[in-house]
């Protein structure tokens, strides 16, 4: 989809829009020729996330009952709003809309996503528009999933309610890598600016030993500050290494994710349509 995503300045407020607020800034796409045309307005599609100038609309679509809407230049959507006092047109604000508006969509593409470009929690997962960046890449193919360990304070008979995981089943135990590192952790949250997101290259500290640690770190090279939730999860990635090596990379596909995808860079297409180990 050919699309034009500019990422916001730090400086610019990630919108926390309630139902009436999403609704009336909907409403907007509508009927906004003699509001858009010929004006210096800044305008922004919420279906592809592109932000443009009003004189590149150049497509309307003729109503019955009112002007014309706007379409947009790049994916030709009549999901075009433009700058008001109170919300002015941004990446994050754009990001915001599409999760809602397309949530069916938003949900399909990430759950088919092997790739996305990196990011640092979640107000910079809006700003960047990695809602509208996240795609199902013909270069990686997901090979693997492992949970990583982000339940601070939780006992280990506590597991969360819909993983099927029961308090019988010692692989699934957070092990006491997991434990110390959150406990040497939780002293303070990383700083934003600097929590890993998107994919990101495995480094492995301890190679040989009977218990080697693995870092996430990302593009950006910031490191993933979750570890892996216990034995099963590392037997998984120590298996899929062995196997793939350094085309074996790990993938957050959202903030807040308890679960890293495992991708393989392809340097051969006979590789697409492999099941992965459950």
């Amino acid at each position: 989809m050919k699309r034009n995503i500019v990422p916001d300045n730090a400086a610019v407020s990630v919108p926390c829009l309630d139902y009436k607020a999403r609704h009336v800034l909907n409403r907007l796409t509508a009927y906004g020729r003699p509001m858009i045309e010929g004006s210096s307005l800044r305008c922004g599609c919420f279906h592809c996330g592109s932000t443009f100038a009003a004189s590149e609309i150049t497509d309307w679509m003729s109503e019955e009952d009112g002007a014309d809407t706007a379409l947009c230049p790049y994916c030709g959507c009549d999901t075009v709003l433009y700058d008001t006092e109170e919300l002015p047109v941004s990446t994050a604000l754009l990001s915001s809309m599409y999760t809602d508006w397309f949530g069916s969509e938003y949900r399909e593409r990430k759950k088919a996503a092997t790739y996305v470009p990196p990011f640092s929690g979640y107000d910079d997962y809006q700003r960047r528009g990695i809602v509208f960046l996240l795609e199902e890449s013909p270069l990686y193919q997901q090979v693997g999933e492992v949970e990583l360990w982000r339940f601070g304070g939780v006992d280990d008979r506590d597991w969360p309610a819909d993983d099927g995981r029961s308090a019988g089943d010692p692989d699934d135990a957070p092990d006491e890598d997991a434990r110390a590192e959150e406990e040497d952790g939780s002293k303070g949250e990383p700083e934003e600016d600097k929590e890993a997101g998107g994919l990101m290259r495995i480094v492995i500290h301890g190679e040989g030993s009977a218990s080697p640690g693995y870092e996430f770190v990302d593009e950006r090279d910031h490191v993933l500050p979750y570890p892996l939730w216990g034995q099963r999860d590392r037997r998984l990635l120590r298996e899929l290494l062995d196997t793939y090596g350094s085309r074996l990379m790990g993938l957050l596909v959202e903030p807040y994710d308890s679960k890293l995808r495992l991708v393989v860079k392809l340097d051969d297409p006979d590789w697409i349509g492999e099941d992965y180990p459950e």
